[in-house]
This record gives C-alpha cells, structure tokens and sequence, in this order.
C-alpha cells in the first residue's frame, strides 16, 4: 500500500512540475511503480560532496523526484549503475518528463559541440539550414574536423546530431540550440578549446555563398548572432556541468522551470574522406536508436588518463581573446596561459625560473591495508575502473600516474612486509588519491583509534550520545579530521596531535564538558578540498559545534560547524569566520 501511495504522490508532483495532465507511454506499464524506483535510486546516489560528484542537477532545480533536503549532486560512476541511470533518463524522455541533468566533465572527453542562434520571438534558425547532409555549413564543419583530425583508419568521422530548438525562457524568443558530439574524437579542455576558435576562424574567412547567406541571415535576427557566439565555448570552460542527452534545460530564476526542449536526438552522420582528407560524402547512416543507446553513444564523460585522439594541430595563429580582468602581480606565481583566440601557441620564449619561486614539493602520505597485495590490488582496479599502469610483483603493489615522466607524478605502493600504503605526489593529487582509497585503505592506526574511542564512548556517556554538540555519527574521526594534505595551506593544517587523536576527545577543548556553540559570519569563503570539509561564502553564518583546540587560541586552528544556510556539517578553518557580535 505505501509502495501505491508513493508513487501516485509522485504522479501528481511530476505533473504538477511539467505542467502535464497527463503522463503515459506506452513502454511503461507501472507509472507509479516506475517514478518511485527512479526517485528511490536518485536519492540514493545523492552526495553532498564537491569532489566525488559526477552528475548535478541543472541550475539546482528541485525537481519532482528529490526529497526535502536534495544535494542537487549525484555520484554515479561505475558501470551498472551509470546503465541505469541512463535507462532511467531514457524513461522519463519517454513519458515527457524529462531530467534536467548534467554531466560532470572528466579531464578527458568527447569532443562535441554546441551551436546557439537566438532568434525573434516566431522563428529562428532551423535544424535543416544547418546540418542537412547537402548544407554548406556541415560541409565546411566537416572540412575543419578533416582537417585537424586527418588519416582516420577508417576513413570517416561519425558525429551524432541533437536538437533543442524552441521558445526559451530566457529571452522570451526562439532559439536555435544543436548539439554535436563525435564519439570516436577524445579530447581535453585544452585542446577543445584551440579545435572551436580554429573553427570559428574558419566560418568568419569563408566565401561561400551560402555561409555568408546564413551568417546574414543570423545578423538579422541579432548582433550577438556572429560566429564567435554561435560555436559557444561555455560547453568546455563554464563552471556547470555539460547538460545531457536527453534532459531538459532550466530557465534561469525567478522562473525557475523546465523548457521543454530536452536535445532530442536526430541521427548519426557519417562524412568520409579521400587521402587528402577532403570530403567525398556525407550520409545519414542511423535514423533511430533505442533512446538508452543515444546516451551510450553521446555521453562525454571518458575514464580518466584516456589516450587523447590523434590530431594536427592548428596552424592559423591569430590574435588573443580580450582578457576583462584585473590586473595581476608579474610576480604572482602559477599564471594560466591565454588561450588565443584561434587556437595558437604563444611563441615567447620561457624566462629562466625566479630561484625565489616557491616549487610545491611532493610529499607522502600513509594509509593501512588489512589485505594481501592482490586483494589490494582488486580493490585498486575496481576503483579506478582500470588495469592500466598497475604492477605487481612479489613484495609491492604499485600504481603510477599516466602520461607523468620522472618524479613529478603521482604514484602509490602498498607493501606486504608492513601493510602500509604509500601515497605520494602533490598535495592537489594526494587530495584525489586518498578518495579513491577510502573505502579500502584506513588511516594508519585508525582501527585502534576507532576501538578505545568506542570503548570510552561506552563508559563514559552510552551509546548514541553526543560528542560536544557534535552526534556520533558527526563525530570528529580521521576520515573528516583534515590532513595537511586537505589543508588550504600549511598555516592552515590542524596539528598532528589533533589528526591523530581527535576521536578521543569528550567535548570541546579536549575537556570533558561541552561549551556552547557559538555562532560566526564568515568573513573569507572558503573552497571544499575534500570530503568532510565545509563549503563557506563571504556574509553566511556558521554555529562552532566542536573545536577541539579551543584552548590553544590558535585562529588559524579547524573547527568544525553547521552552515546555517545550507545546513551541511563539516570542518572548515577559523581564520575565514568572525564572532557574530562584531
């Protein structure tokens, strides 16, 4: 009976989200049961942290499925279950309730492309002038790719076509918006960078006729219509993640809701070349897929360390993108080089370094395994999805950072003489390993940390009792106490007495009495680094629930609170936050 009342509540929310009377199709026989195993499997991969999160929710929109307090962060990676979230994506595209999901970028992915046309409030840009096998503009689209991608094995390049052309919210007009994606083209950020502004360069040189009618065309409708715009390089450096097959777009606050133009999918094209690498046809090859396929196919995400495609490197150099910042220290470390508007390489030659330059050092950090070197092993593959770049041999396990030459990449060893696993590498990659690692390698002495913390938890206050303000589920542990390797900087990290003992701590200060929580506003935002860390914003308040250097009077000490806005609990460094009263 409760299974029936679930899923008829979230009926009537998904109609009453989408604005539908009703909801049907005919591959689902079991509506209700249907919705609720949807909403049940995204709750359950819901998590609230910043660096294990592979999908997220368009713009934070809470959608019919989600419980009262959502994430709007999914982590879901491995392969059964990133099939069926992509069944259950399929699914509600079916039944006109698409998700509004977005994925993640990975360091690696699909190259794909996304063209954006605002039109007037009638019409707009049609798919067919665009990307019509006969068209101008896939031709020449087709010409650059052959260009910088020659010598396929194959002799073609596929590339699958979607369409969510249609009134957007936004604007109040219509809008052209096809996205593009080449499965077999592997790219990073970088590269798809330097492959769009070449591109772009290459439709502002163009003759044809044609080009230049749909470039008139585009003009007419609006200034912003020129073609550094309409190839859109959000897609590969915008802060959200890439919206996925399938889904629906979110109109921005304070409409807040759903578009109704998911990107739909409109087939596979294929354009062959000759020897010279000049087209010689172009032919839709697969009208219709099962909508589960188009996500296989179409989705950017690729595994970390995937081998990048082969390519020709754009020759055009051209002039630097316009920077609108401020001005910067020249003796300001870490500077990012300027990706030029075409795609070039900077020429300048490198200056000798500043021997006052501060070189991050690599450093070690280590972690427990109570196991053999090939259940170590085991677990190592299952985590990274991956066989790669793992030896074993009698006595060591060893792991090393692809693509890294000499001492500069990551790496880890676990040893069987002493069950000890070594992690070493930069502070930025030992952050990423220690998350692969958790929940296999244990910090070192942890288990008996966890058995006198358990045994005092039982004399001295009972079971289910609170440490300071802070529950036991909340209590402070070596899986949230940061290491300096989690720590901002090393004026920020927490002591080593305090890494290493804090889950035997009764109350705040080390004490056996709990003080009062205190409230802060926060003064400096801060930026999760890993799990169990909170994320601070300039002006939001805080409420101290457990600082066990209180004592010390060390500002630069972690504590560990509540966000009273987003009501998450972590540690985080009282440097950032001030006493409420002043």
């Amino acid at each position: 009976m409760s299974r029936s009342i679930a899923g008829h509540e979230l009926i009537a929310k998904a109609k009453k989200f989408r604005d539908l009377d009703t909801i049907q199709h005919d591959s689902v026989q079991n509506l209700a049961e249907t919705l609720e195993k949807c909403s049940k499997f995204l709750q359950e991969h819901e998590t609230p942290s910043q660096n294990d999160f592979t999908h997220q929710v368009f713009d934070n929109y809470q959608d019919w499925w989600m419980g009262p307090k959502p994430s709007f962060k999914l982590a879901i990676a491995e392969d059964n279950t990133l099939d069926t979230l992509h069944k259950f994506i399929a699914t509600m595209y079916d039944l006109g309730i698409p998700l509004t999901l977005t994925e993640k970028r990975t360091p690696q992915i699909r190259f794909l492309q996304d063209v954006e046309i605002w039109g007037d409030k009638t019409q707009t840009v049609q798919l067919d002038d665009l990307i019509g096998v006969n068209s101008s503009f896939l031709r020449l689209l087709g010409s650059v790719m052959g260009e910088i991608f020659p010598g396929q094995p194959e002799g073609f390049l596929d590339v699958a076509v979607f369409d969510a052309t249609g009134f957007s919210r936004t604007k109040g007009v219509q809008k052209t918006s096809v996205r593009l994606v080449w499965p077999k083209v592997v790219v990073d950020k970088d590269r798809a960078g330097r492959i769009r502004d070449f591109v772009v360069q290459k439709f502002k040189e163009s003759k044809e006729e044609e080009i230049k009618a749909l470039e008139t065309q585009m003009l007419q409708f609006g200034k912003d219509n020129n073609w550094l715009n309409v190839f859109t390089d959000s897609v590969y450096f915008a802060k959200q993640g890439i919206r996925m097959p399938l889904c629906d777009r979110v109109s921005p606050a304070p409409m807040k809701k759903p578009e109704g133009r998911p990107f739909t999918p409109k087939g596979v094209l294929r354009i062959s070349y000759n020897a010279q690498n000049e087209i010689t046809s172009i032919e839709k090859i697969i009208q219709k897929l099962p909508n589960y396929d188009w996500l296989r196919i179409s989705c950017i995400r690729k595994d970390t360390g995937s081998e990048l495609t082969d390519w020709s490197p754009p020759k055009w150099k051209g002039e630097r993108a316009p920077r609108a910042t401020a001005p910067v220290n020249p003796r300001a470390p870490g500077q990012v080089k300027v990706r030029t508007r075409c795609g070039s390489e900077t020429t300048v030659r490198p200056r000798p370094r500043d021997p006052r330059q501060t070189i991050e050092k690599l450093m070690t950090v280590e972690r427990e395994f109570d196991g053999t070197l090939a259940e170590f092993r085991e677990n190592l593959e299952k985590k990274l999805g991956s066989r790669d770049n793992i030896t074993m041999t009698e006595s060591i396990v060893e792991w090393k950072q692809a693509g890294e030459q000499g001492d500069t990449g990551a790496r880890m060893e676990f040893k069987a003489s002493n069950h000890r696993v070594y992690v070493i590498g930069k502070a930025h990659q030992i952050r990423g390993l220690l998350n692969i690692i958790a929940s296999f390698a244990k910090e070192v002495g942890e288990n008996a940390r966890s058995a006198v913390a358990s045994q005092r938890s039982g004399t001295n206050r009972g079971a289910g009792s609170d440490y300071g303000g802070v529950s036991s589920h909340h209590a402070p542990s070596g899986v949230y106490a940061p290491s300096a390797a989690y720590a901002p900087s090393a004026a920020y990290a927490p002591s080593a007495a305090y890494v290493g003992s804090t889950a035997s701590y009764g109350g705040r200060g080390g004490g056996s009495q709990a003080s009062e929580p205190s409230k802060r506003i926060v003064t400096r935002s801060f930026e999760p680094q890993s799990q169990g860390e909170l994320g601070l914003t300039v002006g939001g308040m805080v409420t101290i629930t457990f600082d066990p250097e209180e004592g010390q009077h060390n500002v630069h000490r972690w504590v560990y609170g509540l966000n009273e806005e987003s009501q998450e609990r972590g540690w985080f460094p009282l440097s950032h936050t001030a006493p409420a009263e002043q």
